[in-house]
């Protein structure tokens, strides 16, 4: 779930079209730690349909790289309903929908406090559900935002990936036909890797696995958006305790770090980053 904008430099050119001298930041993701995997309960939905959902305490929300909670701590949220399409015999299918929202914390001179994303799509499982394609699209909105800033904006793409069982890989390819603070058409691009390490064994109700991503985003209009081009990379390792997910993660750009200075925060710096997730 997944990503998410920028300092107040940003948003002040987004408004007044002045120079960007700062920076910015939505996958589907959601936070850089991977979201922990749901239990597969019986339904728990209409029409034989999963309702689930996640919490977060994040010591800081990075999106693509970049904070969007002026490296402070942010609380987050989502719920997801999906059900099965009986009627494809091809392939298992299924269709969801659902909300991540986070609280966020762009400048002290805009009142932004709260990042929703709203989500949409399908998925199809082959292989026994080791691959999945994932088809959606998400749209990213900000309640109390300046509408001259305009940073509503939505995404379209997909996500694959497959489990090898010591290993799981994956990717995702995401379009926006105007960015954030109307920026102009947009791609990310991401791979990721996640290896559980099973033979940890300290007992049977916990368990590690490890991860590394990176991620490529592009802009049309880079001053607009108030930063070039960039990648953006990830490593971490996730311990999952009784339930709760515990996670550090180390995030980094290659974005120039004066350039990412907007207001004496260092918005892309490298930094770990620890969380704590339960999902239901």
């Amino acid at each position: 779930m997944v990503i998410k904008r920028l300092s107040a430099a940003l948003v002040m050119a987004a408004l007044w079209g002045g120079a960007a001298v700062a920076q910015t930041a939505p996958a589907p993701a959601p936070a850089s730690t991977p979201a922990p995997e749901p239990p597969t309960p019986d339904p728990t939905g209409p029409f034989g349909g999963n309702i689930t959902g996640i919490v977060t305490l994040t010591s800081d929300y990075r999106f693509r790289g970049i904070s969007q909670s002026k490296k402070a701590p942010a609380l987050q949220a989502g719920l997801t309903y999906e059900v099965p399409l009986s009627f494809v015999s091809f392939a298992p299918v299924s269709v969801y929908g659902g909300f991540w929202g986070s609280s966020i914390n762009f400048s002290p001179d805009v009142d932004e406090s709260l990042e929703i994303d709203m989500v949409a799509g399908v998925k199809f499982k082959f292989l026994n559900e080791k691959m999945v394609l994932d088809l959606g699209w998400i749209g990213y909105r900000y309640p109390g935002s300046i509408k001259g800033a305009h940073l509503h904006y939505d995404e379209f793409g997909g996500a694959l990936s497959y489990d090898f069982g010591f290993a799981s890989i994956a990717g995702q390819v995401r379009y926006s036909p105007n960015f954030f603070a109307r920026s102009g058409s947009a791609w990310y691009k991401q791979a990721m890797v996640t290896v559980p390490l099973s033979f940890i064994q300290i007992h049977d109700k916990v368990s590690f696995k490890i991860f590394g991503g990176l991620g490529h985003q592009s802009i049309q209009h880079n001053a607009r958006f108030a930063n070039p081009d960039y990648w953006d990379w990830q490593v971490g390792i996730v311990a999952t305790v009784y339930g709760v997910d515990l996670g550090l993660t180390y995030v980094d750009t290659n974005i120039s770090k004066t350039r990412c200075n907007g207001g004496g925060y260092k918005y892309c710096a490298p930094r770990a980053i620890f969380s704590i997730s339960k999902s239901f």
